[in-house]
């Protein structure tokens, strides 16, 4: 299944933003769906869009889960990067605090 981001919302600034997708996100991984996320006609994303769209999935899913689940296309480095920092960042700090 893909899912073009640009379908579903105007740009990638917002949580409000973030929230649209997440939202689609979350109905089709509870259903076991892998997904194709496709950032054709987007040019970059903020930290509270990739927060809200990708990394509040956390609290629903195994990383494991999420990995499998989602393959990004269309994108650019920017938001390859982002997408990748705040899911490290999330990931480490949520091990760190089982450890505790």
């Amino acid at each position: 299944m893909v899912i073009k981001i640009c379908d579903h919302v105007g740009r990638c600034y917002s949580n409000e933003d973030g929230k649209v997708i997440r939202d689609l996100l979350v109905g089709y991984l509870n259903k076991g769906t892998s997904l194709t996320v496709s950032f054709k006609n987007i040019d970059g994303v903020t930290s509270s869009f990739v927060n809200t769209a990708f990394i509040e999935l956390l609290d629903d899913f195994d990383f494991d889960v999420i990995k499998r689940s989602l393959k990004f296309v269309d994108s650019n480095k920017q938001i390859n990067d982002m997408i990748k920092s705040r899911f490290s960042f999330e990931v480490n700090r949520r091990k760190n605090l089982m450890l505790v």
